[in-house]
């Protein structure tokens, strides 16, 4: 089988099933069957995980069950080439055949979390939500239904919930913790108010994570004061909140301008050591900086520093448009140099946020310096860059360095072409200077 498969490379294995399939139809449907099952495993051993993911549905079209050993091979093929994706649906699929996992199976998956860096965090949940740690079979578990959450099919995973929940590979609170968090994902609140409901009829433990779901999709929409209450109904009951459940309030509140209580719950947050990942991070400090409130920004980037978190270009420039936005041109130049220091690389993005910020700041001649410093780096300027340091110099009332640099940019290149705007503007200041 291994020979055929490597023989035929080019060909798309449906072709290669259709014609194995054929071959066997005589045999009879236990000779069919087995010689199917080898065909996954010789995929498998040549690490071919996708074609062997697509011999295992054309098998389950066919009523034709691979065994546990087949998905297996499939998943271990999967954990070794790092195509994690090909893994969760392995395990997708042999969950809804009801091939259910063995203790083999069990540490594939716990295998392909290790090596995703996800093994820690999804243990972590699965604890927060049950208040005690789980076996690995239920955090592997949890981890599917998460990932089916993520790819955006809610009532899929809702419906493999219900049916792990019904062979109890996972518990009642962790299953309706996951289901509630499914539809506050989707900003669904009146059907994650629903599950809520039930989860608590049923005399299921309300914990931190559920509470911080609700807080989440509440913060979201804009309903800041619910969710500041649900957070005093969350302490009343003796759950501790944790990084996710401030990061949701302080985005909420910079947001949807409640600033003092978003600075009040930063201040906590940071004073009891909860420091979240780099994208919450990136987005509690976009908020911050659209508020205007650089410096609560600039502390939780110490924050995550001392922490062992490394900011990124991306954290870098929403620090250089917060400056911006509150007019400190200094500032802005600061943020550049400790990138440098850094050793973090610019690029074309990094050098329009920092002359768009310096423009913004009135600082026309000071953002042209780094046109200079792009030219040194082999960044050639871009149009958008020449228009906004022309259209800064227009502000300036200074026509001169505004056609100068129209001058350059136009002998630069036939492709950079100032906008229209920013053209009609120059038009403007000449004819202005000229009467």
């Amino acid at each position: 089988l291994q020979a055929a498969i490597t023989r035929h490379p080019s060909s798309p294995a449906s072709d290669f099933l259709d014609a194995f399939f054929a071959a066997y139809e005589d045999s009879g449907t236990a000779a069919t069957t087995r010689g199917l099952h080898l065909l996954v495993h010789a995929y498998a051993q040549l690490r071919l995980p996708e074609e062997a993911l697509e011999a295992c549905r054309y098998l389950a079209l066919r009523r034709v069950l691979p065994s546990i050993s087949a998905f297996n091979a499939v998943l271990h093929a999967a954990q070794r080439t790092g195509r994690f994706r090909v893994a969760w649906e392995v395990f997708e699929l042999m969950t809804l055949k009801r091939v259910y996992a063995s203790q083999a199976t069990v540490e594939l998956v716990v295998g392909v979390l290790s090596r995703e860096g996800a093994l820690a965090r999804m243990a972590a949940l699965v604890e927060r939500i049950h208040g005690k740690k789980c076996a690995p079979g239920v955090v592997a578990h949890v981890a599917l239904a998460l990932w089916i959450f993520e790819e955006g099919r809610t009532e899929e995973g809702i419906l493999l919930l219900r049916r792990m929940l019904q062979r109890n590979m996972v518990f009642d609170d962790v299953a309706y913790s996951l289901m509630v968090h499914a539809h506050c994902r989707i900003g669904d609140l009146e059907s994650a108010r629903e599950q809520w409901d039930d989860m608590v009829r049923r005399g299921c433990r309300l914990n931190p994570f559920v509470y911080t779901c609700l807080i989440g999709v509440h913060c979201r929409q804009g309903n800041v004061s619910e969710a500041m209450q649900l957070l005093q109904e969350m302490l009343s009951r003796g759950l501790k909140p944790y990084d996710a459940t401030y990061s949701h309030l302080v985005t909420g509140c910079f947001r949807h301008e409640k600033t003092d209580e978003g600075s009040e719950y930063f201040d906590k947050m940071i004073h009891e050591g909860l420091v979240p990942d780099i994208g919450t991070c990136n987005e509690i400090l976009e908020a911050m900086c659209g508020a205007g409130q650089v410096g609560k920004a600039n502390e939780l980037v110490t924050a995550m520093i001392d922490r062992g978190i490394i900011p990124g270009q991306d954290t870098y420039c929403k620090l250089i448009d917060g400056y911006s936005k509150v007019g400190d041109a200094e500032g802005v130049v600061k943020i550049y140099h400790e990138m440098e220091h850094r050793g973090l690389n610019h690029g074309i993005e990094v050098f329009a946020s920092l002359i768009s910020g310096l423009c913004q700041c009135g600082n026309p001649k000071e953002a042209e310096k780094f046109v200079s410093v792009m030219e040194r780096k082999l960044l050639a300027p871009t149009s958008d860059i020449s228009d906004m340091l022309i259209s800064s110099y227009c502000e300036k009332g200074n026509t001169k360095s505004a056609l100068r640099l129209y001058d350059r940019m136009i002998a630069r290149s036939e492709k950079l072409i100032p906008s229209a705007d920013t053209f009609m503007m120059l038009v403007r200041r000449v004819i202005k200077v000229k009467t």
